[in-house]
């Protein structure tokens, strides 16, 4: 405690801290995310207008930002490296001095890879972006405490991965419902995005459930609800308001291994990925860790 400052004083200086913790996990998450992207439409680009119009259609359909247009990838994971390294400077009280100086050189980098003239090159942009996100991950992973920190930085990263996933396959979804054609074209970039290469795609119609039940891919929603669920357990140690949270991410990852959630996905994926989405929805608003982490609180990248 702080000599001469209440107890309540200190309680919420460290809840304002947690919340930039989080808003620094979910802003690299998010940086990472536009890079997938990126990368995945430049090898489409490569393959002819067929791949490469599957990204111009899911740009189309899906939320702003969620896949961004053509020419504003890179601009747009370097936004949200500077919110990132904005977010980490804000808590530099509870995370160690080289995880925010390693957010301030990937915010550096990024800005300055999207200024030049490599930010012609789409491919290159995205490789730059990702090797920063993995290089600031390695270092938290080395120099980070296994506490609470830690956890609030589980939750910022896995609930936007679980969150973005779904909405990116609920967009596959719909273009696939308006242009059967395209429907191959569409679940095949989002295999992209998700890291399949070549022969290693998965058949068109099997991505969804792939993406959205194997737990043993690091970007599915399932892995990603997985982490939540071990992120949200080790903050009931801390805290006993978090059991709520707990039972919920525990329901949400056993629907998500259910074998009936597999066939809805293949006899109507649209409206099953709405589900799914809601209950993402659900989940992130029970686990924030501390009422200032509430949603609508106003968070740092925004001021």
């Amino acid at each position: 405690m702080l000599d001469g400052a209440p107890a309540h004083t200190v309680h919420c200086m460290t809840a304002t801290s947690l919340s930039h913790v989080h808003e620094m996990a979910a802003a690299l998450e998010r940086a990472d995310a536009s890079a997938r992207v990126l990368g995945a439409r430049a090898l489409a680009a490569r393959d002819g207008a067929g791949p490469a119009a599957a990204f111009s259609a899911l740009a189309s359909a899906g939320p702003e930002g969620l896949v961004p247009a053509v020419g504003t990838g890179g601009a747009l994971a370097a936004r949200h490296l500077e919110q990132a390294a904005l977010a980490a400077s804000a808590a530099a009280d509870v995370l160690p001095g080289e995880v925010v100086d390693a957010l301030a050189h990937a915010a550096a980098a990024s800005r300055a890879q999207a200024g030049g003239a490599n930010a012609l090159d789409p491919a290159g942009a995205a490789r730059a972006v990702r090797r920063e996100v993995a290089a600031v991950r390695g270092i938290t992973t080395h120099a980070m405490r296994r506490d609470t920190t830690w956890e609030v930085m589980r939750l910022g990263t896995y609930l936007p991965r679980a969150a973005w996933m779904t909405a990116l396959l609920l967009s596959c979804a719909r273009v696939a419902a308006d242009d059967p054609a395209a429907a191959d074209a569409v679940w095949l970039a989002a295999a992209g995005v998700a890291g399949a290469r070549g022969g290693e795609a998965p058949p068109a119609a099997e991505v969804p459930v792939l993406l959205v039940t194997d737990d043993r891919a690091p970007v599915s929603v399932a892995y990603a609800v997985e982490e939540v669920t071990g992120a949200v357990f080790a903050l009931t140690r801390h805290d006993a308001a978090h059991s709520a949270a707990l039972a919920l991410a525990r329901a949400t990852a056993a629907r998500l291994s259910n074998p009936a959630l597999r066939a809805n996905l293949a006899d109507d994926p649209s409206a099953t990925l709405v589900e799914v989405l809601d209950a993402i929805g659900a989940l992130a608003a029970a686990a924030m860790p501390l009422p200032s982490m509430r949603p609508g609180q106003e968070s740092v990248a925004a001021a």
